[in-house]
C-alpha cells in the first residue's frame, strides 16, 4: 500500500515538473487563443460580454491531481491547463458562438459536455457549453495537448462565480434548506435568461412596427427611445436639421442627438406622439429655426457654448428647438411657460437645483421670446 502511494506521488510530481517546464508555452497558447477567439467573434458580429482566459497555476494543478475521484497518467490527460471563457448577453447567442468554435478547432466530443439543458439545480451544476479541444498543430505545447472553452451567458457566469465563491459548488453535503434556496435562485436566473431573449424579440418587432407607422400618416405611436430614432430620421425632422446646420454653418453627422434627453424634453413640451410632432413641425417649424440664432447668442454668454464649437449637427437636434418653440408659443401666461421650462431644466440639466433651473429658464425665455414675436409678425406680413 505504501509503495502504491509513493508511486502515485512520484507520478504527480513528474506531471507537475512537466507543467512547470511547459508553462511559458501554455501561457503563449492562452494569449493566442483569447486573441483568436475575440477576433472571430468581433468579425462575426455576435454580441458578447467578454472573452477571458487563464492558465492553471501550479498550486491549482497540484490540488487537482490530489483529488481521489480522478487519475492522471501524464500532463496531457489534464484538459483544463488552458481555459477560455466566453460570456454572451443572450442565451440564443451561445449556439452561434459554438458553431464558430466547432468550425475553427478540433473538438474532443468524448470529453466535451453540453450542460445547457441541465435541469437538476439541486446539484448546483452551472449551465454552459463545455468544449475540450485539440491544440493547434503549430502550437509549441505538444501533439496531444488539449484545452477548454466554456460558453455561457452573463447570468450563467454570475451563478457559477457566486456559487464558487460561497465554497459549496456541487456539494451534496449542503443543508437541504440552503439547497432549496440555491435551486430557487438558479430557476430565477434561467427565467431571466429566457425573458431577455423574449424582450429583445419584442423590441425588434416594435422597431419594425414603428418604422411602418412612420410611413402611414393615419397611424401614430408614442415617442420613446425606440420610436425617436425613426422620428429623428424622418424627412420632416431632417429638413429642420439641414436648415439648422446651414444657419450656423456646421456639418450634419450621422449620430442621434442625446436620445434620452430628447424624449424627456419632447414629452415635457406635450409632444408625446409622432402625430404631435408632425403637427408641431407644420405649425412651428419656422419658429424653431427662428430660435437658433438667439439661443446660441444666449448660450455663448451663459455657458461659453458657441455654434462654432460644435463638431456637427446630430440627427434630431432640430427637435430641441421645436420643443422650445412649442412651449413658448403655447397659450397661457408667460410665468407659466417659464415654470414649464424651469421644471424641464431641473429634471434634465440641474437635478435638485431648482433656483438655477428657474434662473436659466427666465433668462432664456427673455432672449427667445422677442425673436418669436418678430417671426410671427414676419409670417403675418407675408
Amino acid at each position: 500500500m505504501a509503495g502504491a502511494v509513493v508511486r502515485l506521488l512520484m507520478r504527480h510530481q513528474a506531471i507537475l515538473d512537466a507543467f512547470d517546464a511547459r508553462r511559458p508555452a501554455l501561457e503563449a497558447l492562452r494569449i493566442r487563443l483569447e486573441s483568436e477567439l475575440s477576433a472571430m467573434l468581433e468579425t462575426s458580429g455576435i454580441a458578447i460580454q467578454f472573452v477571458a482566459s487563464r492558465t492553471k497555476s501550479h498550486a491549482s494543478l497540484r490540488q487537482k491531481l490530489a483529488r481521489p475521484d480522478k487519475t492522471y497518467a501524464r500532463l496531457e490527460d489534464v484538459t483544463d491547463l488552458v481555459g477560455v471563457r466566453v460570456a454572451t448577453y443572450f442565451e440564443d447567442s451561445i449556439a452561434d458562438v459554438a458553431h464558430l468554435i466547432e468550425q475553427r478547432y478540433r473538438v474532443d466530443f468524448a470529453n466535451s459536455t453540453d450542460k445547457l439543458g441541465f435541469a437538476d439545480h439541486g446539484k448546483f451544476g452551472y449551465r454552459s457549453l463545455h468544449y475540450v479541444l485539440s491544440a493547434p498543430d503549430d502550437a509549441d505545447v505538444g501533439r496531444d495537448f488539449r484545452f477548454e472553452i466554456q460558453v455561457r451567458t452573463v447570468l450563467q457566469h454570475a451563478w457559477a462565480e457566486i456559487e464558487h465563491d460561497l465554497g459549496y459548488k456541487a456539494s451534496e453535503g449542503v443543508p437541504e434548506a440552503i439547497r432549496r434556496r440555491f435551486s430557487r435562485v438558479a430557476g430565477l436566473l434561467e427565467i431571466a435568461d429566457q425573458e431577455f431573449v423574449a424582450i429583445r424579440a419584442d423590441l425588434a418587432r416594435y422597431q419594425a412596427d414603428v418604422r411602418a407607422a412612420m410611413n402611414d400618416p393615419a397611424r401614430s405611436v408614442q415617442v420613446d427611445l425606440v420610436s425617436l430614432e425613426a422620428v429623428a430620421r424622418s424627412e420632416a425632422v431632417a429638413a429642420i436639421d439641414r436648415a439648422l446646420a446651414q444657419a450656423i454653418d456646421r456639418p450634419l453627422v450621422n449620430e442621434l442627438y442625446f436620445p434620452a434627453y430628447l424624449v424627456t424634453l419632447l414629452r415635457g413640451a406635450g409632444l408625446a406622439t409622432t402625430r404631435d410632432i408632425d403637427e408641431a413641425i407644420e405649425r412651428h417649424g419656422s419658429d424653431a429655426l427662428a430660435l437658433v440664432a438667439p439661443y446660441f447668442e444666449f448660450a455663448e454668454r451663459a455657458f461659453q457654448l458657441s455654434a462654432r464649437s460644435l463638431d456637427g449637427i446630430k440627427q434630431g437636434y432640430g427637435l430641441f428647438f421645436l420643443a422650445h418653440a412649442v412651449i413658448l408659443r403655447g397659450s397661457g401666461l408667460g410665468i407659466s411657460k417659464v415654470q414649464k421650462l424651469a421644471s424641464l431644466y431641473e429634471k434634465l440639466d440641474y437635478p435638485g437645483d431648482e433656483r438655477t433651473a428657474h434662473a436659466i429658464a427666465s433668462e432664456l425665455a427673455l432672449a427667445l421670446a422677442p425673436r418669436l414675436d418678430r417671426s410671427e409678425k414676419d409670417n403675418a406680413g407675408s
